[in-house]
């Protein structure tokens, strides 16, 4: 007669079974959402919002008279941001139009003297054939005694000294000549030399105006006004709000098939997991954050410890969302990268020789240089005058 199993142990047994039933059941799943989803992504929580940071120097030393803004502020490109005392550039700009004035004249006169050397030349010629033929007179007569060997030797002492005037003012001209020879009032050398002192004055009085050379928000700002400033010492800086990346510190170990081209998703702390933004891993830094930091690792000394290091990768961000959504720098991120496409470069290809970011308003500070230039010369040249005609 067959003994029955203990109720106990088929309860036992049964859920045994069960439980291995279920690791198994999770385990398939944890595998296959592996396989199938979670190999494919590298994610990191240590990633910042970071980019560019503008600066704002002065390019002229000076005393500070006003300033228009304060930390926080949008401003556009070319706003005003600050003044500085205008007084000496006010009078190195009047001193070099002044100069360019007294040029102007100086030149007009170095052209009408090419034309006074001209008519004198003109004048010695007259003279000189007058004296040439009293001389061809005097000299048949003076065998014959019609005249005397005093006035011979007088009229042949006025050929002689009228031929070398007539040498002397034709070498002046020819010097005049070479002084305006090839070349205009206006684009005369002296007149040249004019203008860029003219110019320079007129940039160094627009220098006294700094302008915003990117629209962004105002941070840092430590200018006072009474304040004495240097060339090139900080006074404030503008954060560009598109001109923003993220860069995501992944470890080591998530490089291998993280490639340039790739997807990723980013969200921040700010606006939380309801907006995602989407960008493209645009480059992988050249080496880890600890090599390039102030005192940089000695792993040959004796006390080693290996630690899982990390390179920073940059993330470029679709600039639609960015607008809706603005970011500020220092920002903590999370990065989800898609490394599915392994077929993308590891290495980015070389930029073009163009420049990445741009501004226009250094460009402007020579504008209506030109036209103040113009009416100096053409105040200073008189009506009558008749420029380089006929030389």
């Amino acid at each position: 007669m067959t003994t029955p199993l203990p109720q106990n142990n088929s309860k036992r047994t049964r859920s045994m079974i069960i439980t291995l039933c279920i690791f198994i059941v999770l385990g398939a799943l944890w595998f296959s959402y592996y396989w199938f989803y979670a190999r494919f992504y590298e994610y990191t929580d240590d990633a910042y919002v970071d980019g560019n940071k503008v600066i704002i120097t002065p390019q002229i030393s000076g005393i500070v008279t006003s300033f228009s803004t304060l930390d926080a502020d949008f401003v556009g490109e070319g706003r005003v941001l600050i003044e500085l005392d205008k007084t000496d550039a006010k009078i190195s700009l009047a001193f070099a139009e002044a100069a360019l004035a007294e040029t102007v004249r100086e030149v007009v006169r170095l052209f009408e003297q090419v034309r006074d050397y001209a008519a004198q030349i003109e004048v010695r010629k007259a003279e000189f054939i007058k004296a040439a033929q009293d001389y061809e007179h005097r000299k048949g007569l003076v065998e014959e005694g019609g005249v005397s060997v005093e006035d011979f030797e007088h009229a042949q002492a006025a050929l002689s000294a009228n031929f070398f005037l007539l040498r002397a003012i034709e070498s002046q001209y020819i010097a005049s000549v070479a002084q305006v020879e090839n070349t205009t009032v206006e684009t005369h050398p002296l007149i040249e030399k004019a203008k860029n002192k003219v110019r320079d004055a007129y940039i160094f009085y627009q220098r006294c105006t700094i302008k915003a050379p990117v629209s962004g928000i105002v941070a840092q700002r430590s200018v006072q006004v009474g304040q004495q400033v240097q060339v090139g010492q900080p006074l404030l800086a503008i954060v560009p709000l598109d001109q923003m990346w993220v860069t995501a510190n992944f470890k080591e170990v998530q490089l291998s098939s993280m490639r340039i081209g790739q997807s990723a998703k980013v969200t921040s702390d700010t606006y939380g997991k309801d907006v995602v933004f989407y960008g493209i891993i645009a480059g992988i830094g050249g080496g880890t954050g600890s090599i390039f930091s102030m005192l940089p690792p000695q792993n040959a000394t004796g006390n080693w410890i290996k630690i899982v290091q990390r390179i920073p990768v940059r993330i470029s961000l679709d600039q639609s969302l960015v607008k809706l959504y603005p970011l500020r720098l220092g920002l903590s991120t999370e990065v989800l990268a898609n490394i599915s496409d392994t077929q993308k470069p590891y290495i980015p290809k070389s930029l073009p020789d163009a420049p990445l970011y741009t501004t226009p308003v250094f460009e402007t500070q020579e504008l209506g240089s030109e036209e103040l230039i113009v009416k100096i010369i053409q105040d200073n040249i008189s009506p009558t005058f008749q420029g380089n005609r006929d030389l």
